[in-house]
């Protein structure tokens, strides 16, 4: 029997290539999203086997990134679960591992990779693409705020901050009052030794935080 494949990216070409990547290795994609919402619309009403994510999907009331990722894991905690990314954030792509996400597809690898990953993830196995595999094996000595260490929640407040949300809707979408919020991107700043919200953003960029 062919394994039901229900798949989620923001990007039209991305889906059309993941798709065509899962047929052309005998998997069956039953469903298309192109944000939480419909993500979550489309598990509630077709049994899958395993669901590949955008991690970052911006739009919808359920949010994406790793609100997202705990809201599947919540409601189908035995689904397994494969993450498209472009973070080479550590400690980002290791606090999916730890929420689930036992599969890592890098987006800038070859989309054959995804196939690997579904297969690994339904048996329960891990799946990680080499160059995420570096990022998180590397000593990143190079790099002066490589080894800055943000909680997961100070990082999902700086992703959906250099999105454009304010710090109203951020608070708002992760159910934390604004004063939390405002004092997570102000330690995050703070530890990064950045003093403007141009150079967070920049920071952003160039972890592939933002979208």
């Amino acid at each position: 029997m062919q394994l039901r494949t229900i798949i989620a990216d923001d990007h039209p070409v991305v889906l059309m290539g993941t798709r065509a990547a899962l047929e052309a290795n005998g998997l069956e994609v039953i469903g298309e999203a192109a944000n939480g919402d419909q993500l979550l619309d489309l598990l509630a009403s077709r049994p899958c086997d395993v669901v590949v994510t955008d991690f970052s999907m911006p739009g919808g009331r359920h949010g994406d990134g790793l609100l997202l990722l705990d809201t599947i894991r919540r409601r189908y905690p035995r689904l397994p679960i494969v993450i498209l990314t472009m973070v080479n954030n550590t400690a980002v792509l290791q606090t999916m591992r730890t929420r689930g996400a036992a599969c890592l597809c890098d987006k800038r690898a070859p989309l054959r990779e995804v196939a690997v990953a579904v297969r690994h993830a339904v048996a329960g196995r891990t799946f990680v693409s080499e160059t995420i595999r570096m990022q998180l094996t590397q000593t990143c000595m190079q790099d002066p705020l490589a080894d800055v260490r943000l909680s997961a929640r100070e990082i999902e407040v700086v992703r959906l901050y250099v999105s454009g949300m304010s710090i109203t809707q951020i608070a708002d979408r992760l159910s934390r009052s604004v004063k939390t919020v405002s004092r997570q991107k102000r330690d995050a700043m703070r530890k990064l030794g950045i003093d403007h919200d141009s150079r967070l953003s920049e920071y952003a960029r160039e972890r592939g935080l933002a979208s």
